[in-house]
């Protein structure tokens, strides 16, 4: 064989060799599964996890962690408590921009695996579920109920937020901001559904 078929064939195999190492970029940044954090308030529900109508994990009770597999598909969270009616949340996956370097590396290759495994997208990594008792007595019994809610989120939020920064050393800023703008993105949600749960609470006078 040639000097220069030897030269071409060695640049194709280290062209194939860059692409398998770089195809899977966002995979090995973010990995293909990850974890979510759930809580409900109040506290001690059991929560089913499904995703295109197959179950995919389990809490029970809340609070508690799941596994979840990236992917592009939504993912619906069933809550049930006894004396409250069933709450069911649902998790939009989210773009991660991981892909980036892939585009940079490995072309388009490597867009096209990571868009395959679902490596490329995430869903919240932290859930509150709000959980509505079947009925309220009067509207005061149902603001008054609420009112303590929004209080405990807060509050638990505001704590959660200064235990990051306590434990926070120079050397992990950036992990510590990322960890508490998720707490404080997961308390707005939580805030925001917690508004239109009041609303839609039924009040049946005795």
């Amino acid at each position: 064989m040639s000097f220069e078929k030897l030269a071409g064939l060695g640049r194709l195999v280290m062209a194939v060799a860059l692409l398998a190492t770089t195809a899977a970029c966002a995979t090995v940044v973010g990995g293909t599964t990850q974890e979510v954090y759930v809580d409900t308030e109040p506290k001690g529900a059991d929560c089913s996890v499904n995703r295109q109508g197959a179950n995919v994990g389990y809490i029970k009770p809340t609070p508690g962690k799941v596994g979840l597999s990236r992917s592009k598909e939504t993912v619906t969270l069933s809550c049930n408590l006894e004396g409250y009616e069933q709450s069911n949340e649902v998790l939009v996956a989210s773009f991660t921009g991981a892909t980036v370097g892939n585009i940079l590396l490995g072309g388009l290759v490597g867009v096209a695996i990571d868009a395959a495994s679902g490596a490329n997208n995430k869903y919240p990594e932290r859930v509150m579920v709000i959980l509505t008792p079947a009925s309220f007595p009067s509207d005061e019994a149902r603001d008054a109920h609420y009112a303590g809610i929004r209080q405990r989120i807060e509050a638990g939020a505001k704590a959660e937020i200064e235990l990051v920064n306590t434990r926070c050393s120079s050397t992990n800023r950036e992990l510590c901001t990322i960890e508490a703008k998720q707490i404080s993105d997961a308390r707005d949600k939580a805030l925001a559904d917690l508004d239109r749960r009041r609303l839609a609470a039924k009040v049946v006078p005795a």
